[in-house]
């Protein structure tokens, strides 16, 4: 059996596939359909969007919409909205971030959002504040809120703890075979050409031409001084 060593490209290759494994195994929290509906029927249903469609149809009745100022006016988003970036203010002093956020992709998209001069974007999903919304949604859609964002954070720091447990293993071992020893299920995350070249029988002037190629050894330099040395009677 070949000696492998673990270079540091074959420990970034194996990183690499440990975290893509954990996460095909352990998927990110995503928001229930219960959510989701909850959160569209809010954002319909908040204080900001109810005023800005009625300013919009005060506006329309008046003829402003025909006229060089309809720019005062509010009107739909040009972009299609399909989800919101959703936030929530954050009142946690141990926290350093101004507001909590998540992603809300709805099924269809969502007709008549509308927007302000200001906001009238062309791309991006709107933010959306938890704190914008009706008191009776703020409450409930807050709650549901949390939920996730706790979720979010539970996942988030498993994955560091399993990323660093392994970034640790692999910057403790200096070949393949150590490594698969401590961790046998490691195999499946190895290119399949260094687990080939480890279980490839060498003898030992095929061993030592590998040793010199991988550390790159030019013995000239060295064969000289030792020669030398030896008439000087070193």
């Amino acid at each position: 059996m070949a000696s492998v060593r673990m270079t540091n490209e074959l420990r970034v290759d194996i990183r690499q596939n440990a975290e893509r494994a954990y996460e095909l195994a352990n998927p990110e929290p995503t928001p229930s359909t219960e959510y989701i509906d909850r959160v569209r029927r809010a954002v319909v249903d908040s204080p900001i969007q109810k005023f800005l469609k009625e300013m919009a149809e005060i506006g329309e009745a008046r003829g402003l919409n025909n006229t060089k100022v309809q720019s005062v006016l509010p009107r739909p988003n040009k972009e299609t909205v399909t989800g919101v970036q959703l936030r929530r203010m954050n009142t946690d002093a141990l926290n350093n971030r101004d507001y909590d956020s998540h992603t809300i992709r709805f099924n269809t998209q969502m007709q008549q959002y509308y927007v302000t001069e200001e906001s009238y974007s062309r791309w991006g999903d709107p933010c959306i504040y938890v704190d914008d919304f009706s008191d009776n949604d703020r409450l409930e859609v807050g709650d549901m809120f949390m939920k996730l964002q706790a979720d979010h954070d539970a996942w988030h720091e498993a994955l560091r703890a399993y990323e660093n447990s392994i970034g640790r293993l692999l910057e403790n071992v200096t070949t393949l075979k150590q490594l698969l020893e401590v961790w046998p299920a490691a195999e499946s995350l190895v290119p399949a050409e260094k687990i080939q070249k480890m279980h490839t029988k060498e003898n030992r002037k095929q061993q030592a031409k590998r040793v010199r190629e991988e550390i790159s050894f030019d013995p000239t330099i060295a064969n000289q001084a030792v020669l030398t040395a030896k008439m000087l009677g070193g």
